[in-house]
């Protein structure tokens, strides 16, 4: 009896608990873990997003903040004198070139905008202005002469980005050199008066202004004439 019941109990008891035993005791199935990111490939992405910013602040400054902002600071303006010689009336020598005789004299300016690209200058009514100074018995300047041109292009005051307010507006300057006559037959800086007696002898200087921004001054001698004061270092204002 003992036998049989061994015999009979022990198969059973086997195949009740071994295996239910054997399933509940073993570990369970765990994900399989991910490959932690390197940090050397975390650097290189935040360095490629620092370089793309910086990349992207720069173009922001170069072609839109620089252009519009700081313009004046790229553009330079000089004056064109030209004689229009003749027989009759006085020596002219303009600056260090040579003297020539002359009854008149031809006014332009240069605008040169050293930027890659166009800027934006605020200015005020007028765009491009001429003007030529004598020193008076006190040694200031006084005006002789002046010439007014205008720019059609210019824009107004309120749509400026640089602003310039109802009386100003503001020019768009193309990259590199532009030109501009401010004289004409009948606008030209005359060196022979009304009943055809030249002007005194003496210094006089010549300013011309481009969109604010002026020149140098530039010393205009008729008959041999000197300035014993020498060229004026306190440059003149445009009229408007």
């Amino acid at each position: 009896m003992n036998e049989t019941g061994g015999a009979a109990a022990g198969p059973a008891a086997g195949s009740a608990a071994g295996p239910g035993a054997g399933a509940a005791a073993g570990p369970a199935a765990e994900p399989a873990a991910r490959p932690a990111a390197r940090p050397g490939r975390r650097r290189a992405v935040r360095l490629s997003v620092a370089i793309a910013a910086a990349l992207a602040i720069v173009a922001f400054v170069a072609t839109w903040a620089l252009p519009n902002m700081a313009g004046p600071l790229f553009v330079q303006v000089s004056a064109l004198v030209a004689p229009r010689p003749s027989v009759s009336g006085p020596t002219v020598m303009i600056a260090d070139r040579a003297p020539v005789q002359a009854t008149a004299l031809d006014v332009g300016v240069e605008v040169v905008n050293q930027y890659p690209l166009s800027v934006v200058l605020g200015t005020g009514r007028t765009a491009f202005q001429a003007a030529v100074y004598r020193r008076d018995t006190t040694g200031h300047l006084v005006r002789v002469w002046q010439a007014n041109l205008n720019d059609p292009l210019l824009e107004e005051g309120s749509d400026s980005p640089v602003g310039g307010g109802s009386a100003g507006g503001a020019a768009v300057i193309a990259s590199g050199t532009t030109r501009h006559d401010l004289t004409s037959p009948t606008t030209r800086f005359n060196l022979v008066g009304g009943p055809g007696a030249p002007l005194p002898a003496g210094v006089y200087y010549l300013r011309v202004w481009a969109y604010g921004i002026g020149s140098q001054l530039v010393p205009i001698a008729l008959d041999g004439g000197t300035d014993p004061l020498g060229t004026p270092t306190d440059l003149p204002a445009p009229s408007n």
